[in-house]
């Protein structure tokens, strides 16, 4: 190394650290701890049944779906509302739909009953 190269600014690269994957999983690991596991599950089973009814709802007649025509169902601001104001909000929710949405909006009020805001699934 000749004598003049020590004052020459150095780049050194390091190799990213493992602890950014153990950070993120025991973040995920805190996820499962912070709410009470058995209803967030009934809350996902839910959400995936709302996607798929939808996806029924909102298929045109060729088979093909119009993601962009099918809307976003919140259930934490339906639980928001009384059973009678979560029907309304599904009515205007759903108004442009051309299938008949009555079965869909009676299954769904029945399986938001006991159904809790995802706030209140904290463990105390």
């Amino acid at each position: 190394m000749a004598s003049g190269d020590s004052n020459t600014p150095r780049v050194t690269f390091l190799a990213p650290e493992i602890q950014d994957k153990e950070t993120t999983s025991k973040k995920l690991g805190k996820l499962t701890v912070k709410y009470n596991r058995k209803e967030l599950q009934r809350r996902i089973k839910l959400e995936e049944w709302i996607d798929s009814q939808i996806q029924e709802l909102y298929q045109n007649q060729d088979g093909l779906r119009d993601e962009a025509a099918e809307p976003e169902i919140d259930i934490d601001d339906l639980l928001d509302h009384s059973a009678a104001e979560q029907k309304a909000t599904l009515q205007d929710i759903l108004e442009e739909c051309t299938r008949p949405i009555e079965e869909f909006t009676t299954e769904l009020l029945d399986r938001l009953q006991g159904l809790r805001k995802i706030e209140a699934l904290q463990r105390k």
